[in-house]
């Protein structure tokens, strides 16, 4: 059972890579391709936040320089592999509190092959954020063991390990703050329900190491934003008014997912199937039966759930952005681990359980195949990877490229010692002005019109640099290009 268990897992894990790494991820863009050009360009203590911003610390192009540096990997290469050894690694922390493999394998899909909108999982923050709590979580609960308690180097090394990695989440997303601090308060409330408070509990390294975890996590957090050329501030609340506009976004939302409006039918599909599991939840919450440690797991993301379900709401960012699908990817994760616990400990007939399964394993299988017919069939019709698509441009030799944002830096990331590309000037998206210079210093220089002109200019100045038109329009790498030469530079 173990070896066909270790089997499928190994599969799902193997498809997603192929699928959604991005080595392969066909809808890969140019946030994506950020990340990749970090890696590339690492430079401490500049680039510890995502260019261009005061948020995602940038934990991938660090440990992006292991492969680049020493196995000499490419950087495409190398992002990809570190992001998923960091899934992976969540995903088999989270499963460590499930006691069945079939719901083990069922938070794998879930995990590797989440519903349209939800993919964020596998390709932002939001994954790398869970992975880190999931492995604090599964240390918090190793360091139980009684070998590890008699043992003071074992002791204090985990400890270490544990504050490392949620300065590390926090560092990684800023939305888990909200997740540290429920876990450090669930720790505290579990345990203070087993033993008497005392004022002994002033002696334990517990303590010690949580206050020197917040006193080193907030100076290192204050300095990395202090680095940041560009501060903004995404955690404004919205009034009244502004809420309930948000409320009814959102209820539009499901509403047309109801009524299969959405373009999207198999994650209309899927809706009706979780509402079904969540009736049968609640009809079945009676036969629970849960030790203490899968409560307070439970409890513990339910509560991040809620939370942050309830954060994002009021968030005024969320607004402006017009409530996107995938803000909601922290509940998702949250919820759906939280609700497996839940059946981890379900006492009932096995007939009932297997119609439970059934029901369980469809909504998953509905979740994850919507996302790849969607990407087939509806947009960007193509299985084809973006990075090869995007790798056309290798052709043309060693060029700088001008381009609107989504057809930037996504061009680069196949080869960045070889493509150089930078948004044009009027846009907020320029990430890196060294990038900018680099373009400039190349002597193939070419433009690319889609999203940006409707036609080629005789002329064009960008970052006070004017460039001629030196050849006539065409189509590379699924763009409208045109070759350009630079004949004056910006004066000192």
């Amino acid at each position: 059972m173990k070896k066909i268990y270790y089997l499928i897992i190994g599969l799902i894990i193997l498809l997603s890579f192929r699928f959604f790494s991005s080595l392969f991820y066909p809808v890969l863009n140019s946030d994506n391709a950020v990340t990749i050009l970090m890696i590339h360009y690492f430079k401490l203590p500049n680039d510890l936040y995502f260019w261009g911003q005061d948020r995602m610390g940038s934990l991938i192009p660090l440990i992006g320089q292991i492969p680049l540096k020493i196995f000499s990997f490419s950087a495409l290469t190398s992002e990809s592999i570190v992001h998923y050894l960091i899934l992976i690694l969540g995903s088999f922390s989270f499963t460590h509190f499930l006691k069945s493999h079939f719901l083990k394998i069922i938070f794998a899909i879930v995990w590797f092959f989440p519903p349209m909108r939800l993919i964020d999982v596998t390709q932002f923050s939001f994954g790398i954020h869970y992975s880190l709590i999931a492995m604090s979580c599964y240390l918090f609960d190793y360091y139980q063991k009684e070998k590890i308690q008699n043992n003071l180097l074992l002791r204090n090394s985990i400890l270490s390990i544990i504050a490392l990695l949620l300065i590390s989440a926090i560092w990684v997303s800023d939305m888990a703050l909200v997740t540290v601090f429920l876990l450090l308060a669930f720790q505290l409330y579990f345990y203070l329900k087993k033993n008497v408070f005392a004022f002994s509990l002033l002696k334990k390294s517990e303590l010690y190491f949580t206050l020197a975890g917040f006193i080193l996590g907030y100076i290192f957090i204050h300095y990395a934003k202090s680095l940041s050329q560009n501060r903004q501030d995404y955690t404004t609340f919205s009034d009244f008014n502004t809420i309930w506009k948000t409320c009814v976004l959102f209820w539009n939302t499901i509403a047309d997912f109801s009524a299969f409006r959405a373009k999207e039918p198999f994650t209309s599909v899927y809706s009706y199937l979780v509402v079904i599991i969540f009736i049968i939840i609640v009809s079945q919450i009676k036969n629970v039966k849960i030790s203490s440690t899968a409560k307070m797991m439970m409890l513990f993301f339910l509560f991040d759930a809620v939370i942050l379900f309830g954060a994002i709401m009021i968030s005024n960012w969320t607004f402006l952005n017009g409530v996107p699908r995938r803000y909601f990817t922290c509940t998702y994760i949250s919820l759906s681990f939280a609700l497996l616990l839940l059946l981890d400990n379900l006492n009932t007939n096995g007939k009932y359980l297997n119609i439970i399964n059934t029901v369980l394993l469809l909504t998953v299988f509905t979740g994850g195949i919507g996302t790849l017919y969607n990407i087939r069939f509806i947009w960007p019709k193509t299985m084809t990877p973006r990075v090869k698509i995007a790798g056309e441009f290798e052709k043309l030799g060693q060029i700088g490229i001008i381009s609107e944002y989504w057809n930037s830096y996504i061009n680069s990331c196949p080869d960045p010692g070889m493509i150089k590309a930078t948004p044009h000037d009027l846009t907020w998206a320029v990430r890196n002005y060294e990038i900018v210079d680099e373009v400039f210093e190349q002597k193939n220089i070419y433009v690319i019109k889609d999203m940006w002109l409707e036609a080629f200019p005789d002329t064009l100045k960008e970052f006070g640099r004017v460039l001629i038109k030196d050849g006539t329009e065409f189509r590379i790498g699924d763009c409208n290009v045109c070759k350009y030469k630079k004949i004056s530079s910006p004066k000192n």
